[in-house]
């Protein structure tokens, strides 16, 4: 199964991050307005959305 994996290095950490919004499960998370996203891998389904919404190229999917 793939999971999301955001790459700190490369997340901006916007307030308004549009991976966020678009993950059907809620999985990408910001613990504060403006942190580095994470993914929480139990909530993960691996659809790929928030990939594809990410502008910054952050995010990608991992086998698990």
């Amino acid at each position: 199964m793939q999971l999301a994996r955001v790459n700190v290095g490369e997340c901006a950490g916007h307030e308004k991050c549009h991976a966020r919004k678009v993950c059907p499960t809620k999985a990408v998370v910001q613990l504060d307005p403006g942190e580095t996203a994470m993914v929480l891998s139990d909530l993960c389904q691996g659809c790929g959305d928030c990939v594809a919404a990410c502008p910054h190229k952050a995010i990608e999917l991992r086998q698990s």
